[in-house]
């Protein structure tokens, strides 16, 4: 019996330092896509990044700043206030950092702009993705479609790319 508690303190101790490394790992992540502006507006990032780290609003984020609106955040999260996040409390964290790429991928997907995003909308989503990933338009994507050739110092990455040109257009 003893050595069952002993595993079930050991399985704690792992999840809690792994639920710590992924909203540090997490946080860290956020940090760098917003800084570089991934897949979105450069100034709309920055101005978050700054929104969400600059605490004294003085235009600069410290590594201070970021520890602190890290340590909020799981402060925020930590519903049994045991200094750790289970996989539900953490839930909470993540989806507060990938709110702003849940919201445009609403907005690509609601193209008449009406706030509320359609069938329709989301099957034309659905075609240019099968235009793009079905290379032999045969109506169906296969495993080997998706695999590429990784050319040294070479642009031709894709399996096909006698029959087809770039990016899987006809030539």
């Amino acid at each position: 019996m003893a050595r069952t508690h002993r595993m079930k303190t050991r399985t704690k101790i792992v999840l809690g330092a792994l639920a710590a490394a992924v909203t540090i790992g997490a946080t860290a992540v956020a940090v760098q896509a917003e800084a570089r502006g991934a897949h979105g507006k450069s100034g709309d990032r920055a101005e978050m990044l700054f929104e969400r780290y600059d605490a004294n609003n003085d235009g600069k984020i410290t590594k201070d700043e970021i520890t602190a609106a890290r340590k909020a955040s799981i402060t925020k999260y930590d519903a049994n206030k045991d200094g750790q996040l289970s996989l539900d409390e953490f839930q909470g964290v993540f989806n507060e950092i990938m709110r702003h790429r849940m919201v445009r991928m609403f907005q690509k997907l609601d193209r008449d702009g009406d706030a509320k995003v359609s069938e329709a909308e989301i099957a034309r989503r659905v075609d240019r993705m099968m235009a793009h990933l079905d290379r032999n338009d045969d109506g169906e994507i296969e495993r080997s479609e998706l695999k590429r050739k990784h050319k040294h110092k070479g642009h031709d990455r894709d399996h096909d790319r006698d029959e087809r040109g770039h990016h899987g257009e006809r030539k």
